[in-house]
Parts: C-alpha cells; sequence; structure tokens
C-alpha cells in the first residue's frame, strides 16, 4: 500500500496491512495555462491577467482505484516546488490507480470528499480550471499538464482604478465552477495595482453588468450575445486621475474633445480653490445640461468651489461626490441646469450650497450631523423657495436623525430620533422644506 502523506509514516489501512510513507513525491506540473488577450472592448495596452504559477498557489487532486477508493489532496507552491499540505493519496501497488481529477480552483477547498467553497468566497471571482494528472515513476511522481485543459467559462476584464474596491452587478450570470445561473448578484472586489479587477463565469445573452465605486456608477454594459468559453473581455471602468489645476483642465478638456458626457475624474483628497477653478474654467463653453460629472478622491467641496453665479457651469446635469463628507457655503450656487446631486457620504452642509439650483429632482445626502442656514430666511442649503417646497426627491440613509433648528448658533443638528422612525416620516418634511418625498436609499 502506498499513502503519499505530510507525515513520515501512517497508521494501518487494514490490520493486517502496512502502509508505506512516501514524503518525497515530487508534482512535476506545467506552466500556467494563460488568458490570451482581451479580444472585446480593448482598453488601452492588453493585460493577460495571470500568466505563471504563484507562491501559496494549490492544487486540489482526487486519485481513484479499485481498492481504496477515492482520496484528496492538496499540493501547494512554495515558490520553487510543490508541497502535499493536506489530505493523502493512497492506492494498492499493482492496482491500477489514477488521478482522476486535477483542480486550479483558488476559492475551493476538498471537504468530505467534495469541493467546498472556502469562507468568504464567492463563486466567479476566481479561476476554475480542470487539468490533466498521472502517476509516474514507481509512484513517487506525479505529472500535472493545464495544456490540454478548456476554460468552461469567459472571463471579464474590469479596468478601473488601481488598489480599489468596486462593487460590480450582474444579471443572468453562471459562475465559474457552477452549472446554476444567477439571476442577479453583487460582487464586492478589489482592484489590483495595475487597476484590474476579474470575474469568471458566463454571460448570457441580454446580462447587464454594473460597475460602482460606493456609489458612483463607474460602467454599465449589456452582453448582447452569450459570452464565449476561454475567452477574455474588457470593460472600460477607467478614472482619470489629476493632481494639479493643469493637469484637472486638460483632461476635462480632452474628455469633451472627445464627445465624452460621463467625466469620472479622481483628484486629490484635499483638492481646494485652485482645482475646482480649474473645473469651472474646463467647463465654461460646454453645451447647457450635457454632463454628468463624477469627482471621486476629493473629500470636501471647498466654499464657492463650483459657485455658477458668474456662469461658465451651465454644462453640469448631474454630479456624483462618492468621498465627500463636506460641502462648503454656496459650493453649487446657481448651477441652473443641474438636475441630480449624488452625496451619500456627505455629513456637514454650509449655507447656500444648492441655492439657485432650479431644475434639481433628486438629490442623495449622506447622515447628516451638520446643517447651515435656516430656510424661510435664504440661507438654507437650498435658498429660499415659496412656502419651502421643492420639486426634489430627497433620499437619505436609514439612519439619519430628525434635525432641529439651533437659532442662536444658526445650525441644524440631530435630536437623537431616528428619521425614518417617526409615524409621519412620508410627510416629506425635512431642514424646514417641504420635498415632493423623502426615502430612504438603504
Amino acid at each position: 500500500v502506498v499513502t503519499i502523506v505530510m507525515a513520515s509514516c501512517t497508521s494501518d489501512i487494514e490490520e493486517t496491512t502496512a502502509a508505506t510513507g512516501k514524503n518525497n513525491v515530487q508534482l512535476f506540473v506545467g506552466e500556467f495555462p494563460a488568458f490570451g488577450d482581451s479580444q472585446t472592448r480593448a482598453i488601452g495596452t492588453s493585460d493577460e491577467g495571470k500568466t505563471s504559477w504563484a507562491e501559496g498557489d494549490e492544487l486540489l487532486l482526487e486519485i481513484d482505484n479499485t481498492s481504496y477508493g477515492r482520496h484528496n489532496a492538496t499540493f501547494t507552491y512554495n515558490g520553487k516546488s510543490w508541497e502535499l499540505t493536506s489530505g493523502e493519496l493512497v492506492y494498492l501497488e499493482g492496482d491500477p490507480a489514477y488521478i482522476s481529477h486535477v483542480y486550479y480552483a483558488p476559492n475551493y477547498k476538498w471537504e468530505a470528499g467534495k469541493l467546498v467553497l472556502k469562507e468568504g468566497k464567492d463563486p466567479g471571482t476566481d479561476e476554475y480550471i480542470e487539468g490533466n494528472a498521472r502517476i509516474t515513476g514507481n509512484g513517487e511522481t506525479i505529472t500535472v499538464s493545464f495544456a490540454e485543459a478548456t476554460r468552461k467559462y469567459s472571463r471579464l476584464r474590469i479596468a478601473t482604478m488601481p488598489n480599489k474596491q468596486i462593487t460590480v452587478d450582474t444579471e443572468y450570470f453562471t459562475p465559474a465552477g457552477s452549472s446554476d445561473m444567477v439571476g442577479s448578484q453583487n460582487y464586492a472586489l478589489t482592484s489590483d495595482e495595475k487597476g484590474n479587477a476579474y470575474l469568471y463565469g458566463t454571460f448570457e445573452n441580454n446580462s447587464e453588468v454594473t460597475v460602482k465605486y460606493r456609489e458612483a456608477t463607474l460602467a454599465t454594459h449589456t452582453f448582447l450575445q452569450k459570452t464565449e468559453n476561454a475567452k477574455s473581455y474588457a470593460l472600460d471602468a477607467t478614472v482619470i486621475s489629476a493632481n494639479s489645476a493643469e493637469e484637472i483642465k486638460s483632461a476635462i478638456k480632452q474628455e469633451v474633445a472627445n464627445s465624452k458626457t460621463a467625466i469620472r475624474l479622481n483628484i486629490a483628497s484635499d483638492a481646494g480653490a485652485n482645482e475646482f477653478n480649474a473645473i469651472r474654467e474646463a467647463f465654461e463653453k460646454v453645451k447647457s445640461g450635457t454632463i454628468d460629472l463624477t469627482l471621486i478622491g476629493c473629500k470636501d467641496i471647498p466654499a464657492n468651489g463650483l459657485n455658477n453665479q458668474a456662469g461658465g457651469l451651465e454644462a453640469l446635469k448631474s454630479i456624483t461626490l462618492p468621498d465627500v463628507t463636506k460641502i462648503g457655503k454656496n459650493a453649487l450656487l446657481f448651477c441652473v441646469d443641474l438636475e441630480e446631486i449624488c452625496a451619500p457620504n456627505v455629513s456637514a452642509i454650509d449655507e447656500c450650497a444648492f441655492k439657485g439650483c432650479y431644475y434639481l429632482k433628486k438629490v442623495t445626502l449622506g447622515e447628516l450631523t451638520d446643517v447651515r442656514g435656516e430656510a424661510n430666511s435664504g440661507g438654507g442649503i437650498f435658498g429660499v423657495t415659496d412656502n419651502g417646497d421643492l420639486n426634489i426627491d430627497l433620499y437619505l440613509p436609514k439612519n439619519q436623525e430628525v434635525m432641529e433648528f439651533d437659532e442662536n448658533q444658526y445650525i441644524w443638528k440631530p435630536t437623537g430620533e431616528k428619521y425614518f422612525a417617526r409615524p409621519d416620516y412620508d410627510n416629506g418634511i425635512f431642514l424646514g422644506y417641504q420635498f415632493n418625498s423623502v426615502k430612504s436609499w438603504e
């Protein structure tokens, strides 16, 4: 009886049969079967993704023979060779034994003879390839090859910002390693240092993929036909990064020149007056109500940051601010063509921040704790309105507290009472304004 094990010896398999431990079994593994270039919606230079074995990679083997049935084992690459790290492979010398399965499936492990997901792993977020293996060298060598392995799924490479967590919503997607199509699924992925994140599986005809950074949509794509096995696809969810005022101005102008209307810009967290002046100047001659602007990275919109009182920012149709926690006084004053504001992490807003945004229809805010200005005086964040009425659908997080105005400090403060727990929350009144509706976005 040959037992390929981690220890130097094993217990008897049968009372009358001794077991011999073979620690030094060698696993010879061929090259990693890299994907080819992305064939669809390529972004810049192609990226094959993983192209070689790396330290920590695992191979999951299953042996089968008449005398002792099936056994499972896991081999791990240490950077130089493959080591048996769990399980055992048992067979009787002279009795035909073969490696019935060998998988490269990083999300899975052996458990009670079956492949099961590791804790915290989701199907479809990594490969699931089956190769070929055979026992050679008097039972002391296992040769593994993926040269003829066929991926029964495709790969979607999402090109975005480096080292960022994104969410990906899918429809009609069958993850690699599964035969069950999922109607809708949400994935939390972290991009690598090159800005790539991956999904592995099959997208059906008319399946949709939406990529978001926080609540900011970076890309949406609908597959017009079923994806092909072993083929790689690429989705553009890239964001322009610019730091200096000149870089910001140049980047926006280039996007406009390229007829882009959805402009996603990653700027410094401490961007100030100079950077926001550059944004205003870049949009001065752009057609009114045509630009959906997303500003990633910046924490504050400074006072008068995108003030349009002197004109030039009529281009803005919507603005998304996923990282912003504070919006300054007059920050978006008189952005008259602005229809939507999305700032889901903002907690502090100063006076007249949205005053004169007459065509606003939808506003999404974070859990507010500090709001300046009183509506009827004209100093409220939406300025003064007829009877305080606003034709706006306001969206707040479910934990938002009721806000109470402190006349001495000219500030709205949370009271400790949950806004959406009140029996009359749906009256649409908040911060002294009558909104078209107030709803929870969580």
